[in-house]
């Protein structure tokens, strides 16, 4: 079912993008390993005719769309006792029911040729480091001038306007532009008063530096960065294993502080990899680590094989690699977990020098006060270890019938259990943040009954490339280290540890272009609702390519220049010319650029969620600022703080958040979405928050009535006076309803919920 409002003619297009990606990381590896060995288009005769090895000889045992008439998930499932595939063992149920999900998803294969499983010529990378995200930024000299141009951005927006024959549109009224600065900086409307003082005055650098300088500022900004963080409370999942983040809000708290103190982003990126590793930092410096400390985990039954387990483990790595590679540096990296990357130039082993970094990197819980490294290491070992030790003891229990073995397997655990528990739990008092050490992972698969992950601190790990990213076929060994596309010549190992922070600082060092240009091009789509790069995480050449390039890499040349500052990126984008356009339609332009992709009016938005109630509790007077601590139920009906304070889940997502275009937290999120759907409109009608803040909102309105209260609600809701045909059909309205329902009209506006 296509939600209103949705692309259709992109839907194909992303599906496609979807499934590619299922079949690239759950179906292939199964078919390589299992499959290719009998039906394999290299052989003269593949067994039963069948080469699994392409698309069109897969396709002769399956049906996209249709996985009950798929004879390929027959064979699996061994429901037919003529056909089991493989012959050898049927695969676990999980695995089965990725090949039923791919099928039912349409069955995306995108191998082409007679052999596509042969492997793919390696990336040129010396072609790819003229690709135009890889090359060095620089300043361009501005290529236009006139009265328009208020800032050097101007010159470059009207260059491509003017290439065109377009020009750009007039300047906003001052009310709308105080409204438009004001949600985009602090994520809150101006009241009534500010904006009629701006209208008569319309100081607007003044303005800017007043939001800037708001603590509110931090609370709009830092939940930006935390869609790219995929910041979240919990795990995917709610097992023993997976135990959620309590402390998590520490690290919210952490990137709001530093968002508002401009922070510059190259050492903002490095505290958040490796903090614990710089020296002079504050010790409350260690909540940084929580963009790692609190990134999703996925479930690791002891009870399971080593090879799953470690399965499982590299699932963990190739999430940080992922996040980390589309979130700072615009490329789909993950791509080369089992083969080099298709179309961009990294490489499988450039993809396990990545994913060595995170198995050699140790999700713990650290204290916020100093203490001596040997206390804080057995701090770490004992939460830990008591953690590990106390899933294995609820996965080892069962019915009394359990087999001998095992109830003595799990006598020890719970004997060494309780020789931590006093000291866990003394331990657990302290303050925590969730963060990561240094600390390499293996499996150990010794035991026939449990497989532990054996974690050695101070040891790191560097992987093996695994063949077709099965754990089954390791490779040659990958030393942890930078890209090579990215670095000057052959990138030098990683010796520090886990490599963090070396990792970090080539993100911001050698890689400092790209990284500026990924940041930059995020921080201009939320402000214009439209990215000079329309694929925000993926710079590679399967992206969008900038509709204003020059524009670009001045910016970062410039944002570099400036000491990677923020607060200096806002004032260059928002005191231009550009910014302040009015959004009113233009036919002819629209004619020529529908998607105003040359920016010749301002694009106007729908606040997202998080702004639109934080607004609503502005207006209704019951805003509560608040600032910091632990997170609150967004459900909770006494929760009147703004909505970067609620709590997130990925394990059970908010369905308001979800409702609203939230992102999905399971993973980075490149953007929002915005749909628009029936649901949205039942909560404004029927949701008792709604019915609470219009009730509130009238209450402001005081004992006024007739047209003085239909103006006071306007002044309030839509800091504006009505025309008189609004007074009129105000007044028409409350004449047959009440005057909270007619507060809850105003605040389900579209001139509420969007900014021109």
């Amino acid at each position: 079912m296509v939600r209103p409002g949705c692309a259709v003619f992109l839907l194909p297009v992303l599906c496609a993008a979807a499934g590619d990606d299922l079949f690239e990381k759950k179906i292939r590896p199964v078919l390589a390993e299992k499959c290719y060995g009998c039906h394999s288009s290299k052989s003269k005769a593949p067994m039963g005719g069948l080469a699994a090895d392409t698309r069109d000889g897969l396709r002769k045992v399956i049906v996209p769309g249709d996985p009950g008439g798929s004879r390929l998930l027959t064979a699996l499932r061994y429901t037919d006792p003529h056909l089991k595939m493989p012959p050898a063992g049927k695969l676990p149920e999980g695995v089965i029911a990725d090949f039923e999900r791919w099928i039912a998803e349409g069955a995306a294969d995108p191998r082409t040729g007679a052999a596509a499983a042969a492997a793919a010529s390696k990336p040129d990378l010396e072609r790819g480091r003229e690709w135009w995200a890889f090359r060095p930024v620089r300043e361009y000299p501005a290529p236009k001038a006139g009265p328009w141009i208020r800032r050097k951005v101007d010159a470059f927006v009207l260059k491509a306007l003017e290439d065109k024959g377009l020009a750009p549109s007039p300047e906003a009224d001052p009310r709308v532009l105080i409204r438009r600065v004001s949600l985009d900086l602090i994520g809150l409307p101006p009241s009534f008063e500010e904006t009629e003082s701006f209208a008569a005055d319309p100081s607007y650098e003044h303005l800017i530096e007043r939001l800037l300088a708001s603590p509110r500022y931090g609370e709009r900004w830092g939940r930006n960065w935390l869609d790219v963080a995929r910041w979240a409370e919990d795990n995917p999942t709610g097992e023993a294993t997976n135990p959620p983040y309590p402390y998590s809000w520490r690290y919210r708290d952490w990137v709001i502080e530093a968002v508002n103190k401009d922070l510059p982003y190259n050492e903002f990126v490095k505290r958040q990899f490796a903090a614990d590793l710089l020296p002079g930092l504050e010790r409350s410096e260690m909540r940084a680590l929580g963009y790692l400390g609190t990134g999703p985990v996925y479930h690791k039954d002891n009870r399971l094989s080593k090879e799953v387990i470690e399965t499982l483990a590299s699932d963990d790595w190739d999430e940080r690699v992922d996040a980390v590679s589309r979130g700072l540096l615009g490329l789909t990296v993950a791509c080369a977990r089992c083969h080099d990357h298709k179309f961009d130039p990294i490489t499988a082993k450039d993809y396990y020098g990545l994913a060595g970094v995170f198995a050699s990197t140790w999700q713990v819980k650290r204290p916020l006060e100093a203490m001596e490294p040997e206390a804080e290491a057995r701090l770490m070992w004992v939460l830990d270890r008591h953690h590990h030790l106390n899933a294995a003891s609820k996965l080892l229990s069962g019915s009394e019938n359990i087999a001998p073995e095992i109830v003595k397997r799990r006598e020890r655990v719970l004997a060494e259990l309780a020789k931590l528990k006093e000291e866990a739990a003394e331990l657990e008092k302290r303050e925590l943040v969730h963060a990561v050490s240094d600390a390499g992972i293996w499996i150990d698969g010794a035991d026939p009954i449990v497989t532990w992950l054996d974690i050695r601190p101070g040891k790191p790990r560097d992987l093996p490339v695994f063949l077709r990213g099965n754990v089954a076929t390791p490779g040659e060994t990958a030393p942890r280290r930078f890209l090579t596309v990215l670095s000057k010549g052959e990138p030098r190992p990683f010796r520090m540890g886990s490599g963090r922070l070396e990792l970090a600082s080539s993100i911001v060092e050698e890689a400092a272009p790209l990284a500026a240009r990924v940041w930059v091009n995020r921080v201009w789509g939320w402000h214009f609702g439209r990215h000079i790069v329309g694929t925000p995480s993926d710079f590679g050449t399967q992206g969008d390519k900038p509709t204003h390039p020059e524009l670009l890499d001045d910016l970062a040349a410039r944002f570099i220049a400036n000491g990677w500052s923020l607060k200096w990126l806002h004032r260059e984008i928002l005191l231009s010319a550009a910014y302040r356009q009015s959004s009113a339609p233009n036919p002819r332009a629209a004619l020529a650029d529908p998607t105003n992709s040359l920016l010749w009016r301002m694009n106007p938005r729908r606040l997202d969620f998080e702004a639109w109630r934080d607004a609503i509790l502005t207006v209704s007077g019951s805003l509560d600022v608040a600032a910091s601590g632990p997170s609150v139920n967004l459900d909770d009906k006494a929760n009147r703080r703004r909505t970067v304070y609620a709590e997130v889940s990925r394990r059970r997502p908010n369905p308001l958040l979800r409702l609203y275009d939230f992102g999905d937290v399971n993973q980075h999120v490149p953007s929002r979405e915005v749909t628009t759907t029936p649901l949205q409109q039942l909560f404004v009608f029927n949701s008792d928050f709604f019915h609470q803040q219009a009730e509130a909102l009238n209450q402001r309105a005081g004992g006024e009535t007739g047209a003085g209260r239909v103006r006071t609600l306007y002044r309030l809701a839509l800091a504006r006076d009505p025309k008189p045909k609004e007074i009129e059909l105000g007044l028409s309205f409350v004449a047959k309803r009440s005057w909270a329902e007619y507060a809850q009209v105003l605040l389900g506006t579209n001139e509420f919920i969007f900014v021109r």
